[in-house]
């Protein structure tokens, strides 16, 4: 999910049509990933970090496909591994069907269905083919759209949003395990995302009020910075210790036409 302020390399960078995210080790340049753009729209993306190969194929302004390729040591040994179907109404994912391919057949995963009300997300309902299981995802927002409770009706998972007067998240509580929380933390420069803390699974209590107040210490925590271009768009991450603001990795953004 792609909030306000946050960049997007699925969308074309001005007029650019190439992508490449990479790290220096060692003054050795290893690329993280790399995106293919065409008339605005992204066509290509390779994960070397993962082993994926993303290829689109944009069908109209609202349907378009994706072909996933597994490759290991080289990319010219990618294999077909599966597709989704995506389909779109007013810039918004309204279903998303995942295929794998099996034995050079299709083999339908699960179809999910998302509803709206107005610009908001409101209820997400998955369906997996293959035998049946139904999952439901609710979708809760305050009056002022401050706050968005995301209650996972099948399993215990809950997200919390909390978002500024200006639609900025700023905050953001994951409960998957009983009596522990994820937290992330936003902060934002010039109307774009400027820091991210993580903290990891922490054990909290409520205070009096409802609030989260987190009564556990984290041992390990990393802080990432983002800085851009005068143009707009991404230049690097910083990614620091918590602590001692000592500089762990820097993840730098190349654009090329």
């Amino acid at each position: 999910m792609i909030f306000k302020g946050h960049f997007n390399p699925l969308n074309a960078p001005l007029d650019f049509n190439k992508l490449t995210i990479f790290e220096n080790n060692n003054e050795e340049r290893f690329v993280c990933k790399e995106y293919i753009y065409n008339q605005g729209k992204v066509l290509k993306i390779t994960d070397h970090v993962n082993g994926i190969i993303s290829e689109y194929d944009h069908l109209n302004d609202n349907e378009y496909i994706i072909k996933f390729y597994l490759f290991e040591d080289s990319v010219s040994d990618k294999v077909f591994d599966s597709i989704k179907e995506i389909t779109c109404v007013d810039g918004k994912e309204i279903k998303e069907t995942l295929i794998d391919i099996v034995e050079s057949k299709e083999v339908k995963i699960y179809t999910t269905e998302l509803e709206y009300s107005n610009d908001y997300l409101m209820f997400e309902r998955t369906i997996y083919h293959t035998d049946g299981e139904e999952y439901k995802i609710k979708h809760e927002w305050n009056d002022k759209k401050t706050i968005n409770n995301i209650i996972h009706l099948d399993e215990p998972d809950k997200v919390k949003y909390s978002f500024n007067k200006n639609r900025f998240l700023t905050e953001c509580l994951y409960f998957k395990y009983e009596g522990s929380v994820k937290k992330t933390i936003y902060e934002y420069k010039n109307d774009k995302l400027f820091k991210l803390v993580q903290f990891p699974h922490l054990e909290y209590k409520k205070t009096i009020l409802g609030k989260i107040k987190i009564i556990d210490e984290a041992q390990f925590m990393n802080e990432t910075e983002y800085y851009y271009y005068d143009n707009g768009l991404q230049e690097k991450e910083i990614i620091k210790d918590y602590e001692t603001k000592e500089i762990q990795n820097i993840i730098y953004y190349e654009y090329e036409k």
